[in-house]
């Protein structure tokens, strides 16, 4: 997979250990998920991989590590959306949930971010997975996008990557029509292009996940 993809997601120290083994350049490795190990965090951030942080506990993990090596760790804020993905398989938010810091406490978060000196890169938005229906996609991407782009003012740097998580479902069960990937495309065409003048710095970036 690493030849043929721009980068890994990983959520384990052992798939991180995989990873790197496999050559993956740490540049493009991100860590994600929560419940993620003192022991965990100090590895990804002596790798130089970018942590998705789920957590201020994690911010916290992250700064000690980053003092201990003398190197700011590489954070983007994992972001509890406040709506679902519709028609998801697995919702990953909306409402209490294990993934993410809740988007009205994404202000303090950036602010702890600044103040640990920690080296900010962006947002991980993921709104579920397994989904089939490309208006549910479209919709959740462009709701994330102005959700993080809402926050620019807050910022301690520049952004450098929005992650509009993923969701691309693939047709398990007789009957069920694959994912049309075309009206997808389109909008993360133009999402690309209005990024190119809201933050010239900054990409964005789509988990493919079981579609690959």
């Amino acid at each position: 997979m690493v030849g043929l993809v721009d980068g890994i997601d990983v959520a384990s120290g052992g798939e991180l250990r995989v990873a790197m083994d496999a050559g993956a350049d740490p540049l493009h490795v991100s860590f994600a998920g929560p419940g993620k190990s003192a022991a965990e965090l100090a590895q990804a951030q002596a790798a130089g991989v970018l942590v998705n942080v789920e957590s201020l506990r994690e911010l916290d993990l992250l700064a000690r590590a980053s003092e201990a090596t003398g190197t700011p760790s590489r954070v983007a804020l994992r972001v509890n959306l406040p709506f679902e993905l519709k028609a998801s398989g697995m919702k990953m938010s909306g409402g209490a949930r294990q993934f993410g810091i809740d988007a009205e406490e994404v202000p303090a978060a950036l602010r702890a971010i600044a103040a640990a000196g920690l080296a900010f890169e962006g947002f991980h938005m993921f709104a579920g997975s397994q989904n089939l229906r490309a208006a549910a996609i479209v919709e959740a991407q462009a709701r994330s996008y102005e959700l993080a782009l809402g926050w620019s003012e807050l910022l301690p740097a520049p952004l450098r990557s929005l992650n509009l998580g993923g969701g691309f479902g693939i047709p398990y069960a007789p009957g069920e029509a694959g994912l049309d990937l075309a009206p997808v495309a389109d909008n993360l065409a133009g999402l690309a292009a209005r990024l190119e003048r809201d933050a010239p710095d900054a990409h964005l970036v789509v988990e493919l996940g079981r579609y690959l």
